[in-house]
């Protein structure tokens, strides 16, 4: 870590102010101060080390990393919302993140409102990047320079955003009588082989393979999700 940064007194301040409702943050460069990983949380979440993918540790060992909290005090349902948006806006800048995926991953049978939906009709955008990334290859001096130009001054488009009572009623209408089952992501066999994989293999790795979020084998893995599947 840099010279001055005292991430324990952050840490400390932080922890005072937060510990049961969910935030969305973002990590950025100790040396450059640039944007690399948004996420979702509780507690101490944002300034753990620990369980983050292999591009993460190789962006913190050779950089080090600075925590800023975009959105606090929300619920999950909420919090998996704002770090999709947060994730697809600084995509769609250029700006390259190491999240293994778009976020949103594991949320409790989120269902988006049709207002939304119609929102996304259209948006190519996730078809055309999923499964797809940046790593091993280079932009031009120029691209990094055009994009130094567009982020000078600017700050997250979420941060400080709350959703009204309304959206948050919504949402949670909109689940209102759905069956688990129709919810799932997984079939019982993936389950089966997510559990024979987890003794033997990373985290990251069965996500990747399963095209899920890290978060959902995690869930697996405690047994918070999929619990009657035998």
């Amino acid at each position: 870590m840099p010279d001055g940064f005292c991430l324990e007194a952050l840490f400390s301040t932080f922890l005072n102010n937060i510990r049961t409702m969910y935030y969305v943050y973002q990590h950025k460069k100790a040396d450059t101060n640039e944007i690399f990983y948004v996420g979702k949380g509780k507690g101490a979440r944002a300034f753990n080390a620990t369980k983050r993918n292999p591009y993460w540790k190789n962006v913190v060992a050779k950089h080090g990393f600075n925590v800023e909290i975009i959105v606090e005090n929300i619920d999950e349902e909420l919090s998996f919302l704002v770090e999709m948006e947060t994730i697809d806006a600084y995509k769609k800048r250029g700006i390259t993140l190491s999240n293994l995926t778009n976020g949103g991953e594991g949320a409790s049978g989120l269902i988006h409102s049709e207002e939304h939906k119609a929102k996304l009709k259209g948006n190519k955008f996730f078809a055309s990047t999923w499964g797809k990334n940046f790593k091993g290859k280079t932009h031009s001096d120029e691209q990094k320079a055009k994009w130094a130009v567009t982020r000078k001054g600017v700050t997250s488009p979420r941060k400080g955003v709350v959703l009204s009572d309304e959206t948050k009623r919504k949402i949670s209408q909109s689940r209102v009588g759905l069956i688990v089952k129709k919810r799932r992501v997984l079939s019982d066999e993936q389950i089966r082989e997510i559990r024979a994989l987890l003794p033997h293999h990373y985290i990251a790795e069965i996500a990747r393979r399963l095209n899920v979020g890290e978060s959902t084998i995690r869930r697996i893995r405690d047994g918070e999700r999929y619990g009657e599947i035998t």
